[in-house]
């Protein structure tokens, strides 16, 4: 069984008005709590529809106070440019490596491809034969 590390770097696409604001957040929330963070993702990824650049800062409290973190130190934290500075270089780090969307997986610093909709178990038998290699 290969020995893995499980590596979650931000890197919002622009394609999304709201997405660095999400990532912003995901870093202040990863910081306090591992368990929050997942929650806070998946919270996101399940309310992406119904958030607008208008609502994003309402939407992302809300989803963050469901994780378990207070959602308005959160809110403060976001805003702050040391956040927004440790996502950017997350953004630099995937753009110097290659990455141009999401999500991607390295295993043993290659890249492997399209992940998009694959079931765990189909990744997971992915990372396994890659990391043989």
């Amino acid at each position: 069984e290969p020995n893995a590390r499980f590596v979650f770097q931000n890197f919002p696409l622009p394609s999304h008005n709201w997405a660095a604001k999400a990532a912003n957040y995901a870093d202040c929330i990863g910081r306090s709590s591992k368990d929050a963070f997942w929650k806070f993702v998946q919270g996101t990824f399940d309310a992406q529809s119904s958030i607008t650049e208008a609502n994003a800062d309402e939407k992302f409290t809300a989803i963050a106070d469901t994780a378990g973190v207070k959602g308005a130190d959160m809110a403060t934290c976001a805003a702050k440019a040391d956040t927004k500075t440790r996502v950017e270089q997350s953004v630099a780090l995937g753009q110097s490596v290659g990455v141009t969307g999401t999500p991607t997986v390295f295993v043993n610093g290659r890249r492997i491809g399209n992940v998009v909709g694959l079931p765990p178990e189909v990744l997971k038998g992915l990372v396994e034969f890659a990391a043989k290699q």
